[in-house]
């Protein structure tokens, strides 16, 4: 391993990712699949999963803004983009010349896109977002819909929705899910709109919906939507967060730790210092309740997660040594130091941990078996 990323990375496996695509276009019975690479792909690093993706076969990718898009197009990847977020109009016409789709969700910034599009003598290409429950982004009625359909200036490919509760087995929720999808199917079919609506609860718990495409976002990456039910066999996580010891040390019995002296030493204790903190994406909220591994073993944290750095307990771990490499999230499925573990502790979800993994985090990518790349973004 090069020595200017010895401190903290990200290890991204992409033979897992390209095996958990390969079951989950098993479980979409025969509907292409749209990869959601927005938030640089959830942590994980945007263009190195949507190039991996690509050599599945992979021609349908869906990032927030224009801006995640445009960093898509500039490395070349293959296949069409949908933006779901807002986005400028004025700046919509400059990037037609790229294979991108625009979201439009309501009747106004429908018909000022239209209007654009007619003046320039072009088509705009839109999926249209209707909201069938979340009360978030989208039109609500059939009436809008075809005011969008009835534009001169718009390319409309598609009808989309966003379940509430995909991820949830709960028989309300399993009902109100089952709502959003009649009624996404029913305003688009008499319009002869394709539609996608599954997510990756979607995927998973309701794989018998109907639609053309379905969406596939955290369980891509091997995370569960819902810590509390399992992911499908073959479906494993892709990444881990790992650090390394920096200096070791020994602290006697009523010795404190840390910022606030949240931690007192019961016993003579071997700490470790280990070069990752909250910057790099090591949730605070851990602090003196999280265990890592080193050398086969697990070790808790002394006192608070500092910015960049943490410290160990090793007093039990054998043969600790500066430069050993410890795993502060692993690639464990259920419980332990996965990143789902880590959430559920901390009161948020294994998404929000992800996507908080620093920038100046490499990501280092196994492919075939090997390190074959590193990104770094400072």
């Amino acid at each position: 391993m090069n020595n200017f990323y010895w401190r903290t990375w990200a290890e991204i496996d992409l033979d897992v990712l390209k095996g958990n695509i390969a079951k989950i276009a098993e479980l979409s019975r025969g509907k292409e699949i749209i990869a959601v690479v927005k938030a640089n792909a959830y942590g994980h690093g945007d263009v190195q999963c949507a190039k991996a993706l690509n050599k599945c076969g992979i021609r349908h990718f869906a990032v927030s803004n224009l801006w995640e898009a445009q960093r898509l197009t500039e490395e070349e990847i293959e296949g069409d983009i949908l933006i779901f977020g807002y986005c400028d109009i004025h700046l919509i016409p400059e990037n037609l010349s790229k294979n991108y789709i625009f979201t439009v969700g309501d009747t106004d910034y429908a018909e000022e896109l239209s209007k654009v599009a007619l003046e320039k003598n072009v088509k705009i290409p839109v999926h249209i977002k209707i909201d069938t429950g979340m009360s978030r982004v989208g039109i609500t009625t059939e009436e809008q819909l075809r005011q969008i359909l009835e534009l001169g200036g718009l390319d409309c490919r598609a009808g989309y929705t966003h379940f509430a509760v995909a991820d949830s087995l709960n028989a309300k929720d399993m009902v109100f899910t089952e709502r959003q999808q009649k009624k996404i199917v029913e305003m688009c079919h008499k319009h002869g709109l394709k539609t996608h609506s599954q997510n990756s609860g979607g995927i998973i718990y309701h794989d018998g919906f109907e639609g053309d495409f379905v969406r596939a976002g955290i369980v891509m990456y091997g995370q569960k939507p819902d810590p509390r039910f399992p992911l499908p066999d073959g479906i494993r996580p892709i990444f881990q967060l790992k650090t390394v010891v920096s200096q070791l040390k020994i602290i006697h019995m009523g010795d404190t730790v840390s910022y606030g002296r949240t931690f007192t030493a019961e016993r003579d204790t071997k700490l470790a210092l280990v070069a990752c903190g909250y910057a790099d994406g090591f949730n605070r909220r851990l602090s003196c309740g999280w265990n890592v591994l080193i050398n086969g073993t697990t070790a808790p944290i002394c006192g608070r997660i500092c910015m960049d750095q943490t410290l160990i307990d090793v007093s039990e771990v054998p043969d600790v040594k500066v430069g050993d490499i410890v795993t502060v999230y692993s690639n464990a499925p259920d419980g332990g130091s996965s990143v789902t573990a880590a959430a559920e502790k901390v009161g948020t979800i294994n998404y929000e941990l992800l996507c908080a993994i620093g920038t100046r985090v490499p990501r280092i990518y196994i492919e075939d078996g090997k390190e074959t790349e590193i990104q770094r973004y400072i």
